[in-house]
């Protein structure tokens, strides 16, 4: 009975007071991180490709304090937005980005605290990447917008189904391994858009490639979402001994969440695969920006079918068309439909509108691009003429509008037809990027792949884009948006 007096008189004495000096500690704690400033957790592009920065607080921001507190050099017009703690900086018409921007910003918390002060060295154009040829095979390069070309992989025999990831953290590639197996790569691309104002992010090299997780393939087709996901669809090197036993595939890709430092522990693969896609298309299959289903054609049409966690839902846009580029974010796309009578009719397509078509024409339609609104649409077509009694390739750029159709066409003169005829937007600079073959002038000339950039002006001016060629031998290239 004493005992337990005296066990009862200490938790009253010592230990009540021990408890209350915790309470009053948290307390002050809590006081203190109250009155500090809120600071920036994390920050990075858009992962639209668009000139916008993603910023994330400790602390709910107040929206009205944002725009005041924020400087640009140069100075470029924006806005900014506040969902919570996330902050989205955005650049806004007709700002045209042609070098890296030093970004100052504050503003206050919804208690009125202030933030602490950012200052962000912020290069919003994106990287060239080419697949470049040589004596000893093909590998990708990366260039940046002034600096110089570097290698991201080693060299191959063959390298195709080149993809840059839309939310820019890297690119996915297959090399051939031998005639009929291909293996399939993934690399990190380094640096980052945005660095403190005193570091600098340019010197960095790229990692070593991963392979992703599966077999060798005789096929391949990657495709990527804004929100990090990774589709490969392909079929298995061993269907060449057993087709019953490996028909063509869909595998999912989400990336890995290991953060370890390199040096501390060996680094867990960059991918890990989610559950395997029971469709089974007969066409290459894309995924949604957003990353909430795929699309695919079949012989009644364009299929669209949800992922998981959404329920499967399956929608059918009829006819013969094909899926040709998404626009910005995902929720426009441009489609090509193919008409019984050979003519080719180019239609948008925006949520909840019957398709729009903006072109129509027998020409071939080598490749397309869009601007984040599909107000500007433009397209890459070849027509066949005759030219002094021998057959010559016209190949045209042809920007449409819907409502308006055609408002603007850029022969491109002494070009050709390339191996892979493509057409990428950039939002940022304003510009276009394709591979044609350039010409020969002469006939002991051999003909060659040129890289062009097309810098576009602006909606109703009358002056035509401006036409310049990467001092650059190079197959394919490509826009690689900045993580």
């Amino acid at each position: 009975m004493n005992r337990s007096r005296e066990a009862t008189g200490w938790f009253h004495g010592p230990a009540r007071r021990l408890l209350f000096a915790g309470l009053l500690l948290a307390l002050l704690q809590q006081y203190g991180l109250r009155q500090r400033p809120g600071r920036l957790l994390a920050v990075r592009p858009a992962p639209d490709g668009a000139a916008a920065l993603e910023l994330r607080y400790s602390r709910p921001v107040d929206p009205a304090s944002l725009a005041p507190s924020i400087q640009l050099a140069p100075d470029a017009p924006f806005n900014a937005t506040a969902d919570g703690a996330t902050v989205h900086l955005r650049l806004t018409r007709p700002y045209r980005a042609s070098g890296p921007l030093l970004v100052r910003m504050g503003g206050q918390d919804r208690q009125g605290q202030p933030l602490r002060r950012v200052h962000l060295r912020w290069e919003p154009r994106p990287l060239l990447l080419a697949l470049v040829s040589g004596p000893q095979g093909q590998r990708l390069e990366l260039g940046r917008p002034d600096g110089p070309w570097q290698p991201v992989t080693p060299w191959e025999n063959s390298i195709s189904n080149v993809l840059p990831l839309r939310d820019g953290r890297g690119v996915v590639y297959a090399a051939a391994v031998e005639p009929l197996s291909r293996k399939n790569w993934f690399v990190a691309v380094e640096p980052s858009g945005v660095v403190g104002q005193r570091q600098s992010g340019e010197g960095r090299q790229a990692a070593p490639p991963w392979p992703l997780p599966g077999p060798p393939t005789l096929y391949s087709h990657f495709s990527s979402s804004n929100t990090g996901l990774l589709l490969l669809q392909g079929v298995d090197r061993a269907a060449l001994e057993q087709p019953a036993d490996h028909p063509p595939f869909l595998r999912l890709f989400q990336p890995g969440r290991n953060r370890r430092p390199r040096w501390l522990w060996p680094q867990d693969p960059p991918w890990r695969q989610m559950a395997p896609l029971e469709q089974q298309p007969g066409g290459p299959v894309e995924l949604l920006p957003g990353g909430d289903g795929i699309v695919f054609p079949d012989e009644n049409g364009l299929v669209v079918v949800g992922l998981p966690p959404l329920p499967p839902q399956r929608q059918l846009l009829p006819g013969n068309r094909d899926l040709k580029t998404f626009c910005g974010g995902g929720q426009r796309a441009v489609v090509l439909e193919h008409q019984p009578d050979y003519v080719k009719t180019i239609e948008l397509l925006r949520p909840g509108l019957a398709p729009e078509v903006v072109w129509e024409g027998e020409a071939a339609i080598l490749a397309v691009a869009c601007d984040a609104t599909a107000e500007r649409i433009w397209l890459l077509t070849v027509d066949g003429v005759l030219k002094d009694g021998q057959p010559h390739q016209d190949v045209l750029l042809v920007e449409v509008q819907p409502g308006h159709g055609v408002v603007t066409g850029l022969a491109l003169t002494d070009h050709g037809l390339s191996a892979t005829p493509a057409l990428h937007y950039d939002p940022v600079t304003h510009r276009l990027l394709t591979v044609l073959e350039h010409t020969p002038e002469t006939r002991d000339e051999e003909p060659r792949s040129e890289a062009l950039l097309i810098t576009l002006t602006a909606p109703g001016q009358q002056t035509p884009p401006q036409v310049s060629a990467i001092n650059k031998p190079v197959d394919t290239a490509y826009w690689l948006v900045r993580s």
